[in-house]
């Protein structure tokens, strides 16, 4: 066993402190606020992608909760959040604490602080948080705390529904590919005039990405699983369930609204604008969107009549499923200071947190079990949370690279240059490459 440095012996002890402090505020024994807490001590940075006039709130209670704790909160743009943490990290001037989004805690996994199970009780967490919260879950313990949810909803035209003698939005994609049928308008030339949904192609799609990873979690394939007889992360891009490919249906269904010799489904084409600018402008049927986006879209158009419902399921799928961007906070595992972190990141995590930063904008989705309930007078809340609680995401190793990927090989299929089962071998092989290096760099340090 290598001798420990002074340095490191403090670090080490600081830990167990801290977890220690997080198991008794977890679960309820320490009061927050207590005598217990009151030594903690320090002034902390945060940094995160949830806008500063959002966290204030939130930071706000750490003061008032810990006398002698302070934390001092930095926005980052997402577009650069990674780099620029990854340089501050490198130079030894990083932060404490960051904000940790449920698809990019496999790339920040090298970086953060994991909590054994044995001080945050695996069963406490997943019976407090909804199950997307098990993607800050490793087999020995925890690498972030969830704070809120933004799930994919289906905006849909109403006037444009009720044209077409629709009484209800669909509810399954059969439901989509019928009403296809009755709301699509195009001209002898082909020529798109009215559309029903748009799907099929990437770059004029808000949130291409996010509905191809949907589509195949609705399939049964979670791209990437938790190997527990390998002990390490897999890629199941390229599984077969019964001879079939989870995502070469998926695929395959994604690109056919983008086929203009599919009678049935052919709705969109890449020379149309953006599927948002389409939907706002009154041309669109169906939106496939954040439910944080309601307020832009009322905006920009308060004359559209439309309303909100849950994402379309398969016919015959049992796995309820929705794609959402949960944001969490984690720990720096290079932080001075590991017992305030924890206590600050729990104190996060309670319910009048997320109420304080919901307060600010009620955009945001509890992550909370306890806070999702129905609530049956207001049926757009219940839409949303209802969506909160069946969402999940991509355990993406490299959010930038599968992007990429999956850019070029849907043009390729739209360019008719190769078919869905093409994508399976090479989607494999990336994957695989990426989350090897990440685990060798995990248990290098």
């Amino acid at each position: 066993m290598k001798n420990l440095s002074v340095f490191q012996i403090g670090v080490y002890v600081a830990c167990v402190i801290g977890v220690v402090v997080a198991m008794l505020i977890f679960t309820g024994t320490i009061p927050i606020g207590s005598s217990s807490t009151a030594s903690l001590s320090g002034n902390l940075t945060m940094w995160g992608t949830i806008p500063y006039e959002d966290a204030i709130n939130i930071t706000n209670l750490v003061s008032q909760t810990y006398k002698n704790v302070t934390v001092s909160y930095k926005y980052e743009d997402p577009a650069h959040f990674h780099s620029d943490l990854v340089n501050a990290l490198a130079a030894g001037n990083g932060p404490d604490l960051i904000t940790v989004s449920s698809s990019d805690v496999m790339q920040d996994k090298p970086i953060l602080l994991e909590l054994p199970f044995a001080s945050v009780p695996q069963s406490t967490y997943q019976a407090t948080f909804v199950d997307q919260a098990s993607q800050y879950l490793t087999d020995t313990g925890v690498l972030a705390f969830p704070l809120v949810i933004d799930p994919m909803v289906m905006y849909y035209n109403r006037d444009i529904l009720t044209s077409a003698f629709a009484t209800n939005p669909p509810a399954t994609w059969d439901d989509v590919v019928a009403l296809n049928k009755k709301i699509t308008q195009k001209d002898d030339a082909g020529t798109l005039s009215l559309e029903t949904i748009g799907l099929g192609t990437f770059d004029n799609i808000q949130h291409a990405k996010e509905i191809l990873e949907m589509l195949i979690f609705q399939a049964g394939n979670p791209i990437v699983k938790f190997d527990t007889s390998l002990k390490k992360y897999v890629s199941t891009f390229s599984d077969n369930s019964g001879g079939s490919s989870a995502v070469t249906s998926a695929i395959s269904f994604y690109t056919d609204f983008a086929n203009a010799t599919d009678t049935d489904h052919y709705s969109w084409n890449a020379s149309l604008p953006n599927n948002l600018d389409q939907f706002i402008s009154g041309n669109l049927a169906i939106y496939l969107g954040f439910a944080s986006e309601l307020q832009t879209i009322r905006a920009k158009n308060p004359n559209l009549n439309f309303d909100v419902a849950m994402v379309p399921e398969r016919a015959k799928g049992t796995f309820k499923a929705v794609y959402g961007n949960m944001t969490g906070v984690g720990i720096i595992k290079s932080s001075k200071n590991i017992a305030a972190d924890v206590a600050v990141a729990q104190l996060f995590t309670q319910q009048s947190s997320i109420s304080a930063l919901i307060s600010l904008n009620p955009s945001y989705t509890p992550a909370r079990k306890d806070m999702l309930a129905d609530v049956s007078t207001d049926a757009l809340q219940t839409t949303i949370n209802r969506s909160a609680i069946i969402s999940r995401s991509f355990l993406d190793p490299d959010p930038v690279q599968t992007s990429a990927f999956f850019k070029n090989y849907i043009g390729q299929i739209n360019s008719g240059l190769i078919i869905p089962e093409a994508i399976l071998t090479p989607g494999n092989s990336l994957l695989s490459s990426i989350l090897d290096s990440i685990q060798k760099q995990v248990a290098g340090n």
